[in-house]
């Protein structure tokens, strides 16, 4: 090594041990400087394209742009701590319609502004185009002086990244790459196509792909809506060479060019960023806010089922709270509380705070924008367990701007942080129109840190300008921007094959001496040092096309830190592929999956004792994860390792990422899961491998043979009940099924052992297995406990559910006695409604349900009715009760008469119609409806409302699916946190929810080969059953049983809510619904 490398290599040690590094490339004077002509500053905006004008922006909003504040009155009167300050740092007409930012190695802000972004309606406008706009502040002063076109030749464009030589953009479907290698701002050539399939769903377009930034790993991350499910591939791929993506996060290797889905479910993530310690974390809209981005994590959905029918389970948010109010107390939202809460469900961009420059309190807290609340939401990531979870903390830049909508945030190369403003009246779905002549973007600096000092005149040096080893001593500066730049910039070097290998080298030589080079470091710090330098080797490494270095490997396991050895397991199985979104890999030639196989082969070892002796819990969980990676057939000797302790059974996010990681096995080699069964101390992953094994019972019946038989064998207790339970998930639904050969034994086993003979549970799981193997005994039995008056009403009401099931020729004689008893007869009621058997008579049964009408409690009756609503027969008994006032007509609701509309029968929908009135069918009658409507409910009209009877008519009208401050169904979502103050958001879904909704949202009609129509969502499927999710109870179904399964376009929500009530009632509910906080119900 030469003598100048060796004096880089003692500054760059040294480096390591200090506090604070304030140097950064843009601030050194070299020969090298790149020196801005003055004309260059004096333009005010370049064209990217003379040949064809900017189409002029347009504005679809409705509402008068005389209530947007001015940008200056609104950052001065935003709220921020003390400490901080606001400016602007540009507005509109240089800035509009921001929707996605990024920096360039010479510290400048490049804002993408979309225009093309339509009515929900519209989804895209096609006559106007996006641009790509470049913002400087050249003289420090925290306000923007230099404004550049790079494009505006673009359209559907989401995001963008700059780095290896260009811009990277997501214009839907696609991810392209525009070169400018020169770096002269000006375009190189046309773009590229480097992926394709991010399709934008008809229905949730505001779902889109989304959010591109370039991890510490060397990838470029990105996001995607679950609305908008994609198969991502290279251009042209054919569909068994692409990826699938359920909404989550993703990313793409410039090199490699592989593009790997790394976690599937939520709703709209629309911001991510990495703490300290390169984990990442995304927030999300809807159903929880913030997650802890787990590679081949499956979280949870709202209301829709996980594509992937074999997860069996999904984990839930990372934070231990929500920021809208879920509790059941309403007076926990009086005056105001729920503000404090944070604002409401809708998050967008994601910071952690690593900038150097904000005071220290904010260093590694989450930031991410609160759409509805107008203000930034704060978040203390703390380990726990084998992850983290979030604890919210005091929010911040409450913005008294109505039309404040803040949709991304970063810090900067002088660590302050920068604000996107859209700035518009709507929310993502913009239902009152799009305002596209607006939009800001404000700076949050310190006011107790010296601000860094003012430029040379004409003088900058960017990153890519810079000496390779002048580039790594910036990997220890304490802005996060700084070591971001460097490693870019190192990466892309060695991309292009121009990284000095000594750079390699000495990168390596660091690592090896940071024990000596780190006397006197924290912990923490000395991890974040190690990590900055660990990771930068495996990004070179990877550009390289290589693996991690094994003595730089070597030594990070070693680490005494958690985080440096997790990482060391990451890159070391970065060149395994992921699992995608249906737990299944793209194709790839025999050549391709022997060297996956023989590096997989390689790392295993190391793997296995990291299992085993590492006593990380975080670690553990990166194994885990890892599971996803390896070949199918040597996941199970490290899953069964990982599963010894049972301690971490009860852990967040370990037992279903092991079982995640173990879904393929079922296909390629399921004997291996009885071994793994046998090994694992986790009851649910235990009970997850019997019922997957199971639901094959019928192809496959040896695999539970021999599970059952191991069972037998060891005869331990809880293994017994985990193989009853799992079974028991497995032949959900099923009518009947063989008995696994050592089945007798189970049951002997079970009797001759008071334990487990004396487990009520055990017993009732038993009792209905033996019922579906076709025991007789078991049948004797129930029916004994059914008819015992004296028996035990918990376990009567479970025998007269199992009797029922089983259709007896007699359940007419031992049920219509219950119809009057109330403890018993709701189970009487479904058991009759469901009774497939030639004995049954239907219109009787419907007479007789409908003469015990007033014997059902009040808060059941809804049940009832919907049982009334399924058959022909019963809806015509029901439809008489109500003729004849047995039956109350406001019990009847826009979902029951919907569902009976289903039933096809002329005479029905004539007395319906009768009864209910006209269904308005087309959308200009709706259109109209809703202006109507608009036009009486003003705020004077709103302001006489009773909003404790519009609690009422809530609860009779909406609560059987909508959740709001804790109370109600969960079918549909979750209206606390919604944009209820605006009353297009409200009549729209109100008076038209059919208009857009998401493929897994949209109801199914189900015909039964026994005569029941059924309405509802698909919730859960597998190859034998499917299960339905009806306005009121969950029911599973045998497909032999489907006649004809009808999926439709029409929302659960049924049209015709409003219809039944008075003017006064409709006022009362809307003005309940836009309400900020609960209210008390009305003595009555």
């Amino acid at each position: 090594m030469t003598s100048s490398k060796f004096i880089a290599l003692a500054f760059a040690s040294f480096l390591l041990t200090s506090v604070t590094i304030h140097v950064s490339p843009l601030d050194a004077q070299t020969n090298s400087s790149r020196e801005e002509s003055l004309a260059a500053q004096s333009t005010a905006s370049t064209p990217a394209d003379s040949s064809s004008a900017f189409p002029a922006p347009f504005n679809t909003e409705k509402s008068s742009t005389d209530s947007s504040m001015p940008a200056g009155e609104a950052a001065a009167k935003t709220e921020v701590p003390s400490g901080l300050k606001v400016n602007v740092f540009a507005t509109e007409p240089d800035v509009q319609n921001p929707i996605a930012m990024c920096w360039d190695s010479l510290g400048r802000l490049w804002i993408l502004e979309n225009y093309t972004y339509a009515e929900r309606t519209q989804r895209f406008e096609p006559t106007l185009r996006d641009r790509l706009l470049i913002l400087e502040d050249k003289d420090r002063d925290g306000v923007m002086d230099q404004r550049k076109v790079f494009t505006d030749d673009i359209r559907q464009c989401t995001s963008i990244a700059i780095g290896h030589g260009g811009v990277w953009l997501l214009a839907l479907p696609q991810l392209i790459f525009i070169p400018d290698a020169n770096h002269d701002d000006i375009p190189d050539g046309p773009a590229q196509v480097m992926l394709d399939g991010f399709e934008v769903a008809r229905e949730n377009h505001h779902n889109f792909a989304n959010g591109l930034k370039w991890g510490p790993d060397g990838w470029l991350y990105g996001r995607c809506g679950g609305s908008c499910p994609a198969r991502v591939g290279l251009p042209d791929a054919p569909p068994e060479e692409r990826v699938a993506l359920e909404g989550g996060i993703w990313r793409y290797h410039p090199v490699s060019r592989e593009v790997e889905v790394l976690t599937t479910g939520t709703t709209n993530p629309w911001g991510h960023d990495w703490n300290a310690f390169y984990e990442i974390f995304f927030v999300n809209t809807v159903n929880g806010h913030l997650w802890h981005a787990i590679p081949g994590a499956h979280y949870t959905r709202p209301f829709t089922l996980d594509p992937n029918t074999r997860t069996y389970g999904l984990i839930d948010q990372h934070a231990d709270h929500y920021h809208f109010d879920t509790g059941k107390s309403w007076t926990a939202s009086r005056d105001g509380a729920a503000s404090s809460l944070g604002g409401g469900h809708a998050h967008s961009g994601t910071m952690i705070y690593l900038g150097g420059q904000w005071p220290e309190e904010y260093r590694g807290q989450l930031f991410t924008l609160n759409f509805h609340g107008r203000r930034i939401n704060v978040e203390q990531l703390d380990r726990e367990g084998s992850g983290y979870v979030a604890r919210h903390k005091p929010d911040m830049f409450l913005s008294p701007d109505a039309w404040f909508r803040g949709i991304d945030l970063d810090y900067g190369p002088d660590g302050n942080v920068y604000v996107l403003d859209w700035s518009d009246t709507g929310e993502c779905h913009e239902h009152t129109g799009v305002h596209r002549t607006s939009g800001r973007i404000y700076r949050i600096s310190s006011t107790s840190n010296s601000p860094l000092p003012p430029k040379p005149p004409n003088k900058t040096v960017p990153f890519h300008a810079v000496n390779d080893l002048l580039l790594v001593p910036l990997l220890q500066s304490t802005n996060e921007w700084d070591v971001r730049q460097a490693r870019l910039e190192l990466a892309h070097r060695a991309r292009a094959k121009t990284l000095d290998p000594e750079t390699f080298s000495t990168l390596q030589q660091l690592f090896a001496e940071m024990d000596k080079s780190s006397a006197g470091k924290a912990p923490e710090e000395f991890a974040q040092a190690q990590l900055r330098l660990l990771v930068t080797i495996g990004t070179i490494a990877g550009m390289q096309q290589q693996s991690l270095p094994p003595q730089t490997l070597a030594l990070a396991l070693q680490s005494p830190h958690e985080s440096v050895r997790a990482w060391a397991i990451r890159l070391a199985t970065d060149r395994l592929p992921i699992d995608d979104a249906m737990s299944r890999q793209r194709s790839r030639s025999a050549a391709e999956q022997a060297a996956i196989l023989l590096h997989a082969r390689q790392q295993l070892p190391m793997l296995l004792e990291r299992a085993q002796h590492d006593p990380s819990p975080f670690v553990r969980l990166v194994l885990a994860s890892t599971l996803q990676r390896l070949p199918v057939e040597l996941r199970p000797q490290l899953a069964a390792l990982l599963m010894k302790d049972a301690r971490d059974d009860n852990d967040h996010n370990l037992p279903l990422m092991v079982w995640y990681g173990l879904i393929p096995v079922a296909e390629a080699v399921p004997q291996e899961l009885v071994k793994v069964f046998q090994e694992s101390q986790w009851p649910s992953v235990r009970q997850k491998i019997v019922r997957r094994l199971a639901e094959d019972l019928e192809s496959h019946p040896e695999h539970v043979d021999a599970l059952v038989a191991k069972v037998v064998q060891q005869k331990d207790p809880a293994q017994l009940f985990d193989l009853a339970a799992g079974l028991t998930d497995g032949l959900k639904g099923w009518r009947k099924a063989k008995a696994p050969n050592a089945w007798p034994q189970v049951i002997a086993v079970v009797e001759a052992t008071p334990m487990l003979s004396n487990d009520a549970k055990l017993k009732t799981l038993l009792t209905d297995l033996n019922l579906l193997f076709g025991d007789g005994r078991a049948m004797a039995d129930v029916r004994r406990v059914a008819t015992d008056s004296q028996s035990d009403p918990a376990n009567r009401l479970a025998a007269l559910a199992t009797l029922s099931e089983n259709h007896p020729d007699d359940l007419d004689q031992i049920l219509v006695p219950l119809l009057k008893e109330a403890r018993f007869n709701v189970a009487a009621a479904k058991g009759l409604a469901n009774w497939n058997h030639p004995r049954a008579n239907r219109p009787q049964i419907g007479q007789q349900i409908v003469a015990s009408y007033r014997s059902f409690r009040a808060p059941v009756r809804p049940e009832i009715i919907s049982l009334l609503a399924t058959r022909r027969e019963y809806a015509q008994a029901l439809i008489k009760g109500l003729e004849e006032g047995r039956i109350p007509t406001a019990d009847i609701t826009a979902f029951d008469v919907r569902q009976m509309r289903a039933l096809k029968d002329p005479a029905l929908d004539e007395a319906l119609t009768k009864l209910w009135g006209e269904a308005r069918e087309t959308t200009a009658d709706k259109r109209l409806a809703i202006e109507q409507l608009k036009e009486k409910l003003t705020g004077e009209t709103l302001a006489k409302a009773s909003l404790g009877d519009g609690r009422v008519l809530f609860t009779t009208h909406c609560a059987k699916c909508h959740k709001l401050y804790g109370e109600g169904g969960a079918i549909g979502p979750d209206l606390t946190g919604a944009q209820r103050s605006n009353l297009d958001y409200l009549l729209e879904n109100i008076l038209d929810p059919s208009s857009v909704v998401s493929k897994d949202y949209r109801m199914s009609v189900a015909e039964l080969e026994d005569g029941r129509v059924l309405s509802g969502i698909i919730v859960e499927q597998t190859p034998r059953t499917l299960t339905l999710q009806t306005q009121t109870e969950k029911l599973t179904i045998e497909r032999s049983e489907i006649v004809e399964l009808t999926p439709t376009n029409l929302s659960p929500m049924p049209d015709g809510i409003l219809q039944p009530l008075s003017e006064s009632q409709i006022r009362d509910l809307i003005a309940y619904l836009k309400h900020p906080q609960q209210v008390a119900l009305p003595a009555r």
